[in-house]
């Protein structure tokens, strides 16, 4: 690992429930600016809209990186962030064509292969700390049969070749501590980085507002410089989501991916 401050503080847990949980819970003096909380059996691991994830022990990488930011930050452009130095790895570490499904998950093909959550605690009006919380499938090759066709994982998609959990997770950390400087100075080149990234940029797609199908599809042309994603419609104006809003290919059976 080549990092000057991003996972040079380590906690490493045999088993936990969820790294994001412990994260949330503990006192803020115990926390440090880019620490890394790693479990190798996450019994208690959840997604977005509290989806469960299910990860198998010892095989995948089940973690939690924690900021402790000096004021407020975008977090969604942070969160995406991330989720191109996972791709990133991905892409220059196996032979996978992955993509950033937006705003918080990677897919292969069809699949699921890594997702992010991202949890914040304040101090009154204070942002406190922000817990990224992410779920890698890396050697596991069994999956519950009602995540099977919708889940894979990186020595699924390698002709069964396993792959070094430890070496991955530097590499991945050495790529993101850069990114996380950019995001700060609100880069536009990190953000066409990661529009250039995202499944479907560029593309007429049908998308979910608030959980309701829109009719007409919608061009996505990426994301500003707070992290929205930005379509264009059929009638050419241009919406702008957050990630709370919007979900592209939406379907609520989806497996969450991320502790």
């Amino acid at each position: 690992m080549q990092t000057g401050w991003l996972g040079r503080r380590f906690w490493y847990f045999r088993t936990l429930d969820s790294t994001n949980r412990l994260i949330q819970d503990i006192p803020g003096r115990r926390l440090s600016d880019g620490m890394v909380c790693l479990t190798d059996h996450q019994t208690g691991g959840k997604g977005q809209f509290g989806r469960s994830w299910f990860s198998s022990e010892s095989e995948n990488l089940t973690f939690t990186i924690v900021l402790k930011p000096s004021g407020n930050i975008s977090l969604q452009l942070f969160s995406l962030a991330v989720m191109l130095a996972m791709n990133e790895t991905v892409r220059n570490t196996t032979t996978c064509n992955s993509t950033i499904k937006w705003p918080n998950d990677l897919m292969v093909a069809e699949k699921k292969i890594a997702g992010l959550l991202t949890e914040c605690r304040y101090n009154g009006k204070k942002l406190d700390r922000v817990a990224f919380g992410l779920g890698m499938n890396v050697n596991q090759t069994q999956f519950p049969e009602k995540i099977s066709d919708r889940a894979t994982s990186l020595c699924n998609e390698t002709a069964g070749r396993p792959v070094d959990r430890s070496l991955l997770l530097a590499m991945f950390l050495n790529r993101l501590e850069p990114y996380f400087s950019r995001a700060a100075d609100g880069d536009l080149d990190l953000i066409r980085e990661i529009n250039r990234n995202i499944r479907g940029y560029g593309q007429w797609v049908t998308i979910h507002v608030d959980g309701i199908r829109e009719e007409t599809p919608v061009k996505i042309i990426g994301i500003n410089e707070f992290g929205y994603l930005m379509v264009l419609t059929a009638n050419d104006d241009i919406k702008t989501f957050t990630h709370e809003q919007v979900r592209i290919g939406y379907d609520e059976s989806e497996q969450g991916v991320a502790p």
